[in-house]
């Protein structure tokens, strides 16, 4: 049965493919838009005014002719509105304050801190709130001003419902964490698991359509780009590849069960290969430099360090060679705190990949990340969803509208 489509509604639907052409395409022009979206190019040069009259975007200057006029290429006015990108670990959360187009305009660190009679979300969301609101404080003026921000978790979420199912290492159960920070913040909140948010990031920028993206912090997860497309799974929950078995009588894990890939490639692996080759005033616990206090002993050419971080890179590397087994994806994004020590475990990783993968797996790359892609992650959870709604519904509320698709 097919439902009939006024032309308001077309025009609208029409409204919103066309922006997203150009967010992803940019820069481009008034006719290949039309030819990209097989639509007439009076509709096409009908919209785009709108959309400058509106200031979602902006006419850069011209482009090479083919032959005729040269042709006025068109952009995302990235200045329009800004979001923010939240990046939650274990010790403190990262805040940045984004435009539409992605770049970084302010960020800010917040320390979790667990005070007497409080709980641990309590604490978590005291973090977020304060570190939130410094960063919207510091927002240019602008159209649309803040327009929502997206949270990485570093556990099992949901990410339609926004519900928390696990976060491991804090020891959090089932909380409905959308709805708590949604109350506290008065914007669209969006939410994703951490290393989900880092494949967002990674696809953004390479344009690949298959690829994973391996977040190693206090735990380890890993995000997965399928044909194209952020695979979840049927609870919201895939990639936690951080639970798979790599050792039968292994260490107990926080999950329960026993030689999980996280208990061996983690930050708490590397104190702990840290203990066993004899290094002194090591933390009980590691602290949010941790990483970054390791790297610099090892740049002293401390050897227990450098041995440390070799057989953490080696245990990277058995676990992503499963990895790359079972998904096949064009390359491999090692992210999260770890990439601090990128040139120190990369070449573990590597080898190991080299000796376990089979052989067509052996071609993937393996990358270090930057160190604000899951953060940049995050932000692009918002700038998503923008791309999916109906954007005339935004202009006139100011509000995430359900994403529009068409009837059928």
């Amino acid at each position: 049965m097919t439902t009939s489509i006024d032309s308001a509604m077309m025009r609208r639907f029409n409204k919103t493919a066309v922006f997203r052409t150009i967010y992803q395409n940019a820069p481009i022009s008034r006719v290949d838009i039309a030819n990209l979206l097989e639509m007439n190019k009076a509709t096409i040069s009908s919209i785009v005014d709108e959309l400058i009259a509106e200031e979602f975007v902006i006419e850069i200057g011209y482009g090479e002719s083919r032959g005729g006029r040269k042709p006025m290429l068109l952009s995302l006015n990235e200045n329009a509105g800004y979001c923010i990108g939240i990046d939650v670990q274990i010790t403190h959360v990262t805040v940045a304050l984004c435009n539409l187009s992605g770049k970084i305009i302010e960020q800010h660190h917040e320390p979790i801190y667990l005070s007497d009679g409080m709980s641990v979300q309590e604490a978590l969301l005291q973090s977020l709130i304060a570190a939130s609101k410094k960063v919207i404080s510091k927002a240019p003026t602008s159209k649309y001003g803040v327009i929502g921000a997206g949270v990485a978790i570093p556990g099992m979420v949901n990410s339609q419902t926004g519900y928390l199912h696990y976060l491991p290492n804090l020891e959090i159960h089932e909380w409905n964490f959308l709805e708590s920070l949604r109350a506290n913040l008065k914007i669209p909140i969006f939410i994703d698991n951490d290393a989900n948010c880092g494949a967002l990031a990674v696809q953004q920028t390479c344009h690949l359509n298959h690829l994973v993206f391996v977040n190693v912090g206090m735990g380890t997860g890993v995000g997965i780009i399928t044909n194209g497309n952020l695979i979840h799974g049927y609870d919201g929950i895939a990639g936690e590849f951080g639970h798979t078995t790599i050792a039968a009588m292994g260490l107990k894990c926080s999950c329960g069960s026993y030689g999980c890939w996280e208990q061996y490639a983690s930050e708490r692996a590397l104190l702990r290969y840290l203990q066993e080759v004899g290094a002194y005033n090591l933390p009980s616990f590691p602290s949010a430099h941790f990483i970054e206090e390791c790297v610099l002993r090892a740049d002293t050419g401390d050897a227990l360090y450098i041995r440390a971080f070799q057989t953490l890179g080696q245990h990277i590397g058995i676990g992503l060679a499963n990895v790359l087994n079972g998904l096949n994806p064009q390359i491999a994004m090692i992210g999260g705190p770890i990439v601090l020590a990128g040139n120190y475990i990369l070449p573990d990783i590597e080898r190991t990949v080299a000796n376990r993968a089979v052989s067509l797996n052996r071609r993937v790359k393996v990358h270090i990340a930057s160190p604000e892609t899951v953060v940049h992650g995050a932000a692009q959870l918002v700038l998503r969803s923008l791309l999916l709604v109906d954007i005339e519904s935004l202009k006139e509320s100011g509000e995430f509208p359900t994403p529009l698709t068409l009837p059928h």
